[in-house]
């Protein structure tokens, strides 16, 4: 009798604002209703995970294209246990399920969803987000861990909810009003220690800046879009002095590359030269891809950032193999051509959107993408498993075609979510 009392009671209280209403009596306004029904969560079909093993085509088409890239979406996907909040058991303190790797993962699914208006794949990083609780990782200063930001701003834009970028702006604004003055040299005798309740972080000292490569892509757009977002302008001026320090330390004129951090000033390949990692120039790539459509027309340095990316682009092409991937060592003609796909997806992301925004030739750039798409293809498994992954690291190292990780699925989403653009333009 309790329990019908409570629902009796439940449903007088909604007929009353609104949301039941009696025979002779027309709903009420919107004003009334307990909640807004505009904003419900959309329903999205069921999908059983796991895929059906199939065969692609190297054809460069958007169909074609899309059966590849659904194919692997679906394959990550199957591999995530809510339980966990995990794809699988992960031993590094940066793969937490706020932190890089999925983020990358994640920026790629969310890009590629949005490319393709699939309900199904926006509702899965929406999920994802909904279960990190919107928070970005635990390590205030970490680029690693402001990645994820971009995935909660590209939610909120699309659906308006100011909860889903609370945590990234309480970081930020922490990080302005407590600037780190430390050197960007990566060795140093101390180290960054955190312990967070859940585990311990132990980073190189130089962590709190962008030290290294990699950080372009994760940190620096985010800032950007902030900006763009809350039209507060300290996060575009800090974003821009913290880049061009980065730049200004990392990045050869001559090469028109990045070295990934200061240990490799001295460190050299078989032939003498110095080393430049594929996957790192990738990240600096991409990051600037993803960076530049948050500057302001007007904003000073803009033409600054534009001519680097070009640069780079011109160099990057060069460097490609006879296959279409690009080598983890992109400067080393001694070491035997093998594909590693994550900086591939990422180099032929960053190409496509240079295509697509007039910062690139078509005629010269289009075939280097086509290749570099063919290569990637071929490094998908008939059940959607990307190989040649090059795991974890700082440096050049070898991949084989069992090797996967979450962030060269993302690399893979993000170079078919910019390719099908670059397709149907050229319609």
């Amino acid at each position: 009798m309790k329990a019908v009392s409570i629902a009796m009671t439940l449903v007088a209280g909604l007929a009353g604002a609104g949301c039941v209403a009696s025979n002779d009596h027309a709903v009420s306004s919107e004003a009334n209703k307990p909640y807004s029904t505009d904003v419900w969560p959309e329903n999205v079909e069921y999908r059983a995970p796991g895929t059906t093993p199939i065969k692609y085509s190297l054809a460069f088409a958007p169909k074609s294209v899309a059966v590849v890239a659904n194919q692997v979406a679906d394959w990550q996907l199957a591999q995530f246990d809510i339980r966990s909040n995990k794809m699988r058991p992960e031993e590094r303190a940066s793969a937490i399920p706020q932190g890089w790797i999925y983020a990358t993962q994640n920026i790629g699914l969310l890009r590629w969803g949005e490319t393709r208006n699939d309900q199904q794949y926006i509702q899965a990083v929406r999920n994802l987000s909904a279960i990190n609780e919107w928070r970005v990782g635990p390590r205030f200063y970490h680029a690693d861990d402001h990645a994820m930001g971009s995935v909660y701003m590209d939610l909120y834009e699309r659906y308006n909810k100011p909860y889903m970028i609370e945590n990234l702006k309480q970081t930020f604004d922490w990080v302005l009003a407590n600037p780190s003055d430390r050197t960007l040299e990566f060795e140093g005798h101390e180290k960054e220690v955190m312990l967070t309740a859940h585990r311990k972080f132990e980073d190189p000292w130089c962590t709190e800046r962008w030290c290294w490569a990699d950080a372009i892509f994760m940190s620096p757009p985010v800032w950007a879009q902030l900006s763009q977002i809350t039209g507060n302008k300290s996060y575009l001026e800090f974003m821009d002095k913290e880049f061009w320090a980065t730049t200004d330390y990392l990045y050869s004129t001559e090469e028109s590359l990045y070295l990934r951090d200061s240990r490799y000033f001295t460190r050299k390949d078989s032939n003498g030269k110095l080393i430049y990692w594929g996957r790192g120039n990738g990240w600096v790539l991409a990051g600037i891809a993803r960076l530049i459509p948050y500057l302001p027309e007007d904003f000073e340095n803009r033409a600054k950032y534009v001519q680097l990316f070009k640069d780079m682009s011109k160099h990057i092409q060069a460097a490609q193999n006879p296959d279409g991937s690009w080598p983890s060592s992109l400067l080393d003609t001694s070491m035997e051509p093998v594909p590693e796909s994550s900086g591939t997806g990422l180099l032929a992301f960053g190409l496509a959107w240079g295509i697509n925004n007039g910062l690139l030739d078509p005629k010269v750039y289009t075939p280097t993408v086509k290749k570099a798409w063919e290569s990637l293809v071929n490094s998908v498994d008939e059940n959607g498993r990307l190989g040649w992954v090059q795991q974890v690291a700082f440096a050049p190292g070898s991949a084989t075609a069992k090797d996967t990780e979450l962030y060269g699925t993302g690399a893979l989403l993000l170079a078919a979510a910019e390719i099908t653009v670059l397709l149907e333009n050229q319609k």
